[in-house]
């Protein structure tokens, strides 16, 4: 097996991901929530950002004691890094779990009737406490509006379990204006009603800026935590790029006037110029959706992509500035957002950063 240490660190392109800026930001969640109770987001691997590295920086430094994750696998994994935490699993309960449940302490999302029959079968001294999720209007997972009115008038059920949460997921939070929100909100208010000692959840990142109305007992962000912006509005103040990706120059290249780049032949130079490769493509997660429109920086100057992203390279117009091979563009972090690069691509910013592959070196601050 290869070592760590057995290959030089410049031999890939570079994700330094900014732990102070994930637990600033986690902070800056909470307290645009009014201090409300924040737990954190950290599936699919925190957002391709590490795990391992992420969920013990925001316990131990930011305070975090709860987190979700989308299924029984990542909630494993993640108990070895926080062991103290509640967990929660957003994709339920099902035959034959219920022994990974009770061994790691990890809690399910309850999302139907028979995942909640099932969970209340099981002996009620070795099972965790659990959530249960009611569908207000995405129409994914969560009860629907006749399970939530049979379950809330089967006492009998709801006695058998111990339920530590209740919670919806809202559609349409990206988009203030959208009047979903508000019948999303007015439904799981009423439903937060029959329970009232139990604490409730509706806000993910955008649910946040939502206004105080959504954020009940606890607030779910996630892309917000990574310094992403999950709404049409103008990104909260002191919310901050947690991560960046850099690829380095292999080569620059002088073309001339009519000479084209990359497989295909969909960009053609208009002028002499100098082209850089640079090795990040879509094995890394740079996708094709940023071929002839994404953007680069160096050198204080956005530069932008040409021709087709390849497997292993992109290639990007460097006519405009002085910069040699071997030196670090930035594709995104700081300088190319993720609302930047979301805009020119047309992917979400969740896609982008959850794209993120292991090729990358990761430096972790």
């Amino acid at each position: 097996m290869i070592k760590a240490l057995d290959f030089p660190t410049d031999a890939q392109a570079t994700l330094t991901v900014n732990l102070k800026a994930i637990v600033d930001n986690y902070k800056r969640c909470r307290a645009l929530a009014g201090g409300t109770d924040c737990a954190a987001m950290v599936k699919a691997d925190a957002y391709g950002m590490g795990i391992e590295q992420v969920a013990p920086v925001l316990y131990h430094k930011a305070g975090c004691r709860i987190f979700f994750v989308a299924n029984l696998t990542e909630a494993i994994t993640l108990r070895s890094f926080v062991p103290e935490s509640t967990i929660y699993v957003l994709n339920g309960f099902f035959p034959g779990h219920g022994e990974y449940f009770t061994r790691h302490n990890i809690r399910p999302v309850l999302n139907d009737l028979d995942q909640i029959r099932l969970w209340a079968e099981m002996t009620p001294e070795a099972r965790p406490p659990c959530a249960v999720h009611f569908d207000t209007g995405i129409n994914r997972l969560g009860l629907t509006p006749a399970e939530t009115d049979l379950f809330i008038k089967d006492i009998a059920l709801r006695s058998q379990l111990d339920i530590a949460l209740v919670m919806s997921h809202l559609a349409c939070s990206d988009d203030r204006l959208n009047p979903l929100n508000a019948r999303q909100l007015a439904d799981f208010t009423a439903i937060t009603r029959h329970f009232p000692d139990i604490p409730a959840s509706l806000a993910n990142s955008g649910g946040i800026l939502l206004g105080p109305d959504y954020h009940f007992d606890l607030v779910r962000p996630g892309l917000l935590m990574f310094g992403g912006n999950p709404g049409k509005h103008t990104i909260p103040e002191r919310i901050r790029p947690a991560f960046r990706i850099t690829g380095k120059i292999l080569q620059i290249r002088q073309l001339e006037t009519g000479q084209s780049v990359g497989y295909g032949s969909t960009w053609t130079a208009d002028r002499p110029c100098h082209i850089a490769t640079i090795n990040i493509g879509y094995a890394d997660g740079y996708l094709q959706v940023f071929n002839n429109c994404g953007q680069a920086f160096a050198k204080g100057t956005l530069l932008p992509i040409v021709g087709r992203v390849s497997m292993d390279m992109i290639a990007v117009d460097v006519t405009d500035i002085e910069i040699g091979t071997g030196s670090d563009v930035e594709l995104l972090g700081e300088h190319i957002t993720l609302e930047m690069a979301s805009e020119v691509s047309t992917l979400s910013q969740y896609e982008i950063l959850t794209g993120v592959r292991e090729r990358y070196q990761r430096i972790y601050k």
